[in-house]
């Protein structure tokens, strides 16, 4: 019976902690049990883990993708050979030192309102019926926010909802190592935007030299076309 009754405290971890009966909480007093789980010799042992072969795992996959088909589109930014930038008349000198040909539109200051180059818009007309797009008679401008090295001034001017031209499309002869024939590319949209910065870094600088000026406002308010391509049946 003693021996019993021993084994019975060294089981029962409640019998050594009589606590584990109540808890208090929220200032009231209640009863709980806490259970333990008593570990066997079997129980401690590594139980064998299920080995699933590569070819049940390819199998697998390929009834997963049986119904998909991959899509790949193309994001293609182009910089315009126009002599001032986008939205002010500073000069675009590329190669030219860094935070020079700048103005408050450049560099973000309130109150400073932006002026549309007239030379953009005439650059993306053309890309549009080259691009066999719809071109938008009332189109706007938007300011993305966000944070990024590579914008210096804290926010972009660019289009959003309503592109200059969008629902156009390309038609391409494929070389007969890709496979030949004719192929007809969707054009999503077409809008422009102004390149927001860009991070210069000096060749064997030093890593408080790249500190003190890791980018630009020279480049700031420089114009861009943007371009999205997509097979036209997935358009």
């Amino acid at each position: 019976m003693a021996l019993t009754f021993l084994r019975g405290i060294q089981l029962n971890p409640s019998m050594l902690y009589p606590s584990s009966y109540f808890a208090r909480k929220h200032g009231v007093l209640y009863c709980c049990m806490r259970s333990a789980q008593t570990q066997t010799a079997t129980q401690e042992k590594e139980q064998p883990k299920l080995k699933v072969s590569t070819q049940n795992q390819s199998k697998t996959v390929d009834k997963i993708l049986k119904d998909y088909e991959a899509v790949i589109g193309i994001e293609t930014h182009v910089q315009l050979s126009t002599l001032t930038k986008a939205f002010c008349s500073c000069p675009y000198n590329y190669g030219s030192p860094p935070n020079t040909s700048v103005c408050p539109v450049c560099m973000g200051l309130p109150g400073a309102l932006p002026v549309l180059n007239s030379k953009v818009i005439e650059c993306a007309v053309r890309v549009g019926l080259a691009l066999n797009c719809k071109l938008s008679l009332s189109s706007k401008f938007d300011r993305k926010q966000y944070f990024y090295p590579d914008l210096p001034k804290g926010y972009q001017i660019s289009q959003f909802d309503i592109p200059i031209a969008s629902g156009g499309y390309l038609d391409v002869d494929l070389p007969v190592e890709f496979g030949g024939g004719h192929r007809k590319f969707g054009v999503t949209r077409v809008h422009m935007e102004e390149d927001a910065g860009k991070l210069l870094h000096t060749d064997g600088g030093s890593y408080s030299q790249e500190r003190i000026s890791p980018y630009s406002f020279k480049h700031s308010c420089a114009r861009h076309l943007v371009l999205y391509f997509l097979p036209l049946s997935f358009r």
